[in-house]
């Protein structure tokens, strides 16, 4: 599970999205996500970690940390990253500059699916294919459902 399923759900934004998580929920798929995502999570509820638990316990996403396999992936996926990125030139010294698009987080995010998870719920799915290709998005997983019908 990503942040920004639950964002937009917080934000009542994406509802395609959000229909996502509600048939997973409806299908009684086992939610989880890392730690991370509660330290992401916590400015839409002003740092009350009651609210916060109580709204993951209501959308049955069980949160675990991050252990040394999800490092480790979300690791050499940073790395990939960061010799991929682009520089700039700043305008008014001439310096090379890194353009950085994407966060740690997001990595650890996808290096968490990737060892723990057989799909991701996310709306940011170009990342997770750019740097962790084996891992599937859940809307792929039931694309694949309707086919076997």
């Amino acid at each position: 599970m990503d942040t920004t399923i639950l964002l937009d759900i917080l934000k009542d934004e994406f509802r395609i999205f959000q229909d996502k998580l509600y048939i997973a929920l409806a299908r009684k798929e086992k939610l989880v996500a890392p730690s991370i995502l509660f330290a992401e999570l916590m400015p839409q509820f002003k740092g009350n970690t009651k609210e916060l638990n109580e709204f993951l316990e209501e959308h049955k996403i069980r949160i675990e940390p991050i252990d040394i396999d999800s490092a480790i992936a979300a690791a050499q996926a940073w790395m990939k990253y960061l010799k991929r990125k682009k520089k700039v030139k700043c305008p008014q010294c001439g310096w090379k500059l890194n353009l950085k698009e994407h966060f740690l987080l997001d990595f650890y995010i996808g290096g968490f699916a990737s060892a723990k998870c057989s799909a991701i719920l996310t709306r940011d799915r170009d990342i997770y294919t750019k740097y962790f290709p084996k891992l599937v998005g859940y809307e792929d997983c039931l694309q694949q459902e309707q086919i076997k019908r």
